[in-house]
């Protein structure tokens, strides 16, 4: 073996190294992903079991309901989900388990090489192995530069013997975690297997329920009707007196910032007065001093105008609040979201379509209502019929929170997040929800993307 294939060898060497340390790269990537694909698991299966829960309440006034329905359309919706995501899972182990047996038997080839070629090199060792050997070698050299070269050679060769050894021990070590890894796949393969059996039959008893109610309350369609129009009237109600405050405060801020740039031009108009340097006489220091009385005299009526002025500590909350898109608490404890925001089907009732200004969400009886961050009650709505509403300024945003039975807060109370405003309101056929609306001046916002996942 002369120098030029020694290179060669210790480049394949060093290539290995660093093939072996991508492998162990892409599989630590591959556990995050699939620590991530387990945490959504569990978060699916809790919401699954909370709204098992709320079902079973439901069931408890031996009828068969509107909400019970929405809440098996959610129970369903979940359950898909779920099982999206434990095929997902099961993919990517068969995608995993694949690249598996092809490093395992590519790792071999080359175990088989490399001990073939150490083979070799013990023997070629062993030949030459007597320091008589090697001063022939090289003291045969023509010249003193070759025979320099020859005792490099000599030097290196035997380094390379030593890492050919450390680089099948690797080898063989990679090997064993590859297959360790793979039995770990295919036993985590046949779990999820068998979840994804359980899980699709369960969702198939859960469409045969649904059935069940939808059928029953079907034959209730004229009761159906009439119902939804006296909640829509209601709520219809409510949402008027829920945008006229809304638009009394983008009103007023609006007022508060054509008030508030009148002052600061005042402001400036008296700073650019104080800095003239022409100004000599005792006259025109006279008129200055009146102009300084007039401007403070004027920025004093306009202060007293300013009945909603946005703080740094307001406009803080409100900038905080900007930056926590989908980061916000929940408005309750625990719960699900029945309703979505926007336009939708009625579940029942073709042709009909009702309209979410917000999003609702089903809790357990008795729950409260709490802020979702920080900010000053701005009104506390009681309409006779209706339930309680509270309307809480952030800044520039508000938080709608409807539906409450009873209220803890008044208007100007200053709340922190996740404080408790309010009991909801559990209706006729065992429902506890909470509608939450989120405005940025008289602009709606949909709340699900606001809110923590």
């Amino acid at each position: 073996m002369n120098s030029k294939q020694l290179f060669i060898r210790l480049k394949y060497q060093y290539l290995s190294i660093i093939t072996f340390s991508f492998l162990i790269i892409f599989n630590t990537s591959y556990a995050q992903n699939l620590s991530s694909l387990e945490k959504q698991k569990r978060n699916k299966q809790k919401e699954i079991e909370y709204t098992n829960q709320l079902i079973k309440q439901t069931k408890k006034n031996k009828k068969n309901s509107y909400n019970q329905l929405v809440l098996l359309n959610k129970q369903i919706n979940s359950r898909k989900e779920l099982i999206s995501n434990i095929e997902y899972e099961v993919n990517s182990i068969d995608s995993k388990i694949s690249n598996n047996d092809k490093n395992i038997i590519a790792l071999e080839a080359k175990l088989k090489a490399l001990k073939d070629e150490y083979a070799k090199l013990i023997y070629f060792a062993y030949k030459n192995h007597s320091p008589y050997n090697k001063l022939l070698y090289i003291f045969s050299a023509k010249d003193f530069n070759s025979a320099y070269k020859r005792i490099k050679y000599l030097q290196q060769y035997t380094q390379y013997r030593q890492k050919q050894a450390k680089l099948i021990i690797s080898t063989r070590d990679s090997i064993a975690y590859l297959i360790s890894d793979l039995h770990q796949k295919k036993s985590q393969k046949i779990e999820l297997v068998n979840d994804h059996k359980n899980q699709t039959i369960i969702l198939s008893n859960e469409k045969q329920a649904k059935t069940n109610v939808l059928s029953s309350l079907k034959l209730k369609e004229k009761e159906l009707k009439k119902k939804l129009v006296e909640q829509q009237i209601e709520a219809q109600k409510m949402q008027r007196a829920i945008e006229a405050i809304i638009e009394e405060e983008a009103r007023k801020a609006a007022e508060r910032a054509k008030i508030e740039a009148e002052l600061k031009a005042k402001e400036n108009e008296l700073k650019k007065n104080k800095t003239k340097k022409n100004i000599t006489s005792k006259s025109n220091d006279n008129e200055k001093d009146n102009i300084n009385k007039s401007t403070i005299k004027d920025n004093k009526t306009i202060s007293k105008n300013i009945t909603y002025s946005l703080t740094s500590e307001d406009q803080l909350i409100s900038d905080n609040f900007g930056k926590n898109q989908g980061k916000l608490p929940w408005p309750t404890e625990r719960g699900v979201i029945t309703g979505t925001y926007g336009e939708h089907e009625h579940p029942v009732l073709k042709g009909v379509k009702t309209m979410n200004n917000g999003i609702t969400i089903t809790t357990s009886d008795g729950s409260k209502a709490r802020v979702i961050y920080d900010g000053i009650v701005s009104k506390v709505i009681s309409i006779p019929g209706s339930n309680n509403v509270v309307i809480i300024r952030h800044g520039d945003y508000l938080s709608v929170y409807k539906n409450l039975t009873t209220v803890f807060v008044n208007s100007g109370d200053k709340v922190k997040a996740k404080q408790t405003i309010g009991t909801i309101f559990t209706d006729e056929d065992g429902k506890t929800s909470v509608d939450l609306q989120i405005w940025k001046g008289n602009t709606k916002l949909n709340p699900a993307l606001w809110l923590s996942h």
